[in-house]
């Protein structure tokens, strides 16, 4: 088992500060401005001071160290951001214990507001960008249902790509969803943009009603509820996105 945070030094101050499950990014900034944080011998007043590894980092005088790294997969309703936190939206850190929400967590990658399904948290900065970087090539599976039936020739466009702002934009894959069926489809990216999979729905004439993310890897949502959530150890983590694994 990982029993250690795997961190890139030098790291910002108030990214540190998180990490330490200190405060949020932005409230560490705080923290530092009122000089109440201290690296090494000397106060520090600036959130984008690096820290070099083994550098002694204190908050009112009692040194603070990073948290032990966690791996969260859960199943994101609807209605609920990707994101850290937001002064007006539930996020994905509200559906978890006070104790997981002080830990530096966030997401490895992003699902919109209005999309669903299998989102992972970290606090691994590492681990994160093996799962969603292109460079990785950890494909992501998402079940998509139309407002309409999708025409043969607009299956052939889109399986091909279409161009948006002068990029293509095409799935790796593309397949029905359900036989006989086409409102229902399941569409694997190589590498996700922002609205990527509504995007293309919008340039054939048509639009996303329901987009489910169930897979990322070879680890796919199976019967966990949405809103819920589990825990996992690297290892296990990482096998399953490797090797094939259900929740």
């Amino acid at each position: 088992m990982n029993e250690t945070l795997r961190i890139s030094y030098p790291i910002r101050l108030n990214r540190y500060l998180a990490l330490c499950g200190v405060a949020s990014r932005r409230d560490a900034d705080l923290l530092i401005a009122s000089g109440r944080i201290r690296v090494g011998d000397d106060a520090e007043c600036s959130p984008g001071r690096m820290v070099a590894e083994g550098e002694e980092v204190a908050v009112d005088g009692k040194a603070v160290n990073p948290a032990p790294p966690l791996y969260i997969v859960m199943n994101k309703p609807r209605g609920v951001l990707s994101a850290v936190s937001d002064a007006r939206r539930r996020t994905v850190m509200d559906l978890l214990p006070e104790t997981h929400r002080a830990a530096g967590l966030f997401p490895a990658g992003r699902l919109d507001l209005d999309s669903e399904g299998l989102l992972i948290l970290t606090n691994d900065g590492k681990f994160s960008q093996s799962v969603v970087h292109p460079s990785a090539g950890v494909r992501k599976t998402y079940a998509v249902i139309l407002e309409r039936v999708l025409e043969e020739k607009h299956v052939k466009e889109w399986a091909r790509g279409v161009i948006i702002d002068k990029k293509l934009l095409a799935p790796a894959e593309l397949s029905p969803g359900r036989p006989d069926d086409g409102r229902h489809w399941r569409v694997v990216l190589n590498e996700g943009f922002k609205r990527e999979i509504r995007l293309m729905a919008e340039a054939l004439g048509n639009r996303v009603v329901r987009l489910k993310r169930i897979g990322v890897g070879n680890l796919f949502l199976d019967k966990m509820p949405a809103g819920s959530w589990r825990e996992f150890d690297y290892d296990n983590l990482r096998n399953m996105i490797s090797n094939g694994g259900k929740i």
